[in-house]
């Protein structure tokens, strides 16, 4: 998957860091992708209000979160739950393509919102993260490796 299209969802998911899922204590949970924690989830967890949509209509309720240790530890998880999950794996078979992964997530149930797709293709865009998109992809520079 593009970084680009990782690093828009997080900053969707997160409200640019504003908005990020809090633990009882406060702390973050560096839950940067939105994964909520069902039954299989072991690790520590994180219970906040939530907006969800259900046949398009928008409806708050209170949802378990994943919590994490680390930012690598939420990254490497958000992987393994989507390689673990067979219903994105037609996602993941588009990654190359960023619109095809985020409608492909998207249609897989991944995010309740129906302009969720919309909202990320939006961040990569427009604003900041788009600016340097855009910069870097016209820059004759050669990246550092």
């Amino acid at each position: 998957v593009q970084p680009e299209v990782l690093i828009a969802q997080a900053a969707l998911e997160t409200g640019w860091g504003r908005k990020v899922i809090r633990n009882a204590d406060g702390s973050n949970s560096l839950n940067l992708f939105g994964i909520k924690a069902d039954s299989r989830w072991a690790g520590e967890r994180a219970s906040v209000p939530t907006l969800e949509y259900e046949n398009g209509v928008a409806t708050r309720q209170r949802a378990t979160f994943r919590a994490y240790e680390s930012l690598g530890a939420a990254v490497a998880d958000y992987v393994d739950f989507l390689k673990g999950n067979p219903r994105y794996g037609q996602a993941l078979e588009q990654a190359a393509d960023g619109d095809a992964f985020l409608h492909g997530l998207h249609d897989a149930g991944y995010a309740t919102d129906p302009k969720y797709v919309e909202k990320i293709k939006s961040i990569l865009e427009q604003g900041p993260l788009g600016e340097e998109i855009t910069a870097l992809k016209n820059s004759s520079q050669v990246p550092l490796t």
